[in-house]
């Protein structure tokens, strides 16, 4: 726990010390803030056009998932960037050998560098709550949908950055770990519109629900975005972390003893 805990500092140091993460914050509260503020326009114009002519107003809850719903879905360019340092750059520098001298394991080396850039991402996923209270402006945003949404979008993130990070562990290269990344995130995003593609299909109809669990949208999109917490669901973004590290350990592990 020792050594978890001082790759998670060290690393969790380093993200706030780093300019590329603070941009990274800026530009998506900058982005968020630009569509949210021209949509809650859209409605407060709307909602006046309704009350002038007795039309039913559009509610608040209706934009409760608006930015966890968008947030996960920028994650494919977000998370690769987050996490293609983490042990590429320690590989390239040298410095991966050296670190992995000390007395821990590659299980505690792994868990920490991903828990400093989970926390990264739960402080940026944090401060978007600020949209929430701007709801209150519309109308009072429902509370169970927000809390499933938000915690949705935290499994979602924490999943993304964990399968992002086998790639660093593979590659020295940033770039091609970041790309790579990426691409991952993408199959697994795109996922479910395959499986529905595959249910079309005479050959592929029997892998059309296979491939459909394996979609980060079926598990969030569908559910938890809408207010519905499964275990199914929390379990698949808990295993996919899980699998995910275990992979990226073994890489290190195979990486150390060739060294």
């Amino acid at each position: 726990m020792n050594a978890i805990f001082a790759v998670y500092k060290r690393e969790l140091n380093l993200y706030f010390r780093s300019p590329v993460a603070y941009a990274i914050a800026f530009a998506l509260l900058f982005f968020f803030g630009l569509l949210f503020s021209a949509n809650i326009s859209q409605v407060v114009e709307i909602n006046l056009q309704a009350s002038q002519s007795g039309q039913q107003p559009v509610t608040a809850e209706s934009f409760t998932g608006f930015v966890p719903s968008l947030l996960t879905f920028l994650l494919f360019l977000v998370a690769p960037l987050l996490t293609m340092r983490l042990l590429a750059e320690e590989t390239r520098e040298g410095t991966l050998e050296v670190l992995m001298t000390l007395p821990m394991n590659e299980s505690s080396f792994i868990i920490g560098k991903f828990l400093a850039a989970w926390t990264y991402y739960t402080v940026v996923l944090l401060t978007t709550l600020i949209y929430l209270v701007i709801l209150n402006t519309v109308g009072v945003p429902d509370a169970g949908r927000a809390f499933a949404a938000y915690l949705g979008a935290w499994l979602y993130g924490g999943a993304v950055l964990a399968v992002t990070m086998i790639w660093s562990a593979v590659t020295e290269d940033q770039i091609v770990a970041a790309f790579l990344g990426a691409a991952t995130v993408l199959v697994l995003y795109l996922a479910d519109t395959a499986s529905s593609w595959a249910s079309g299909q005479e050959f592929t109809a029997p892998l059309a629900g296979f491939i459909r669990e394996l979609s980060l949208t079926a598990h969030f999109d569908s559910t938890m975005l809408q207010g519905i917490i499964r275990a199914e669901d929390i379990l698949y973004f808990v295993f996919l972390m899980i699998g995910a590290l275990f992979i990226t350990s073994r890489l290190v592990e195979t990486r150390r003893w060739r060294a």
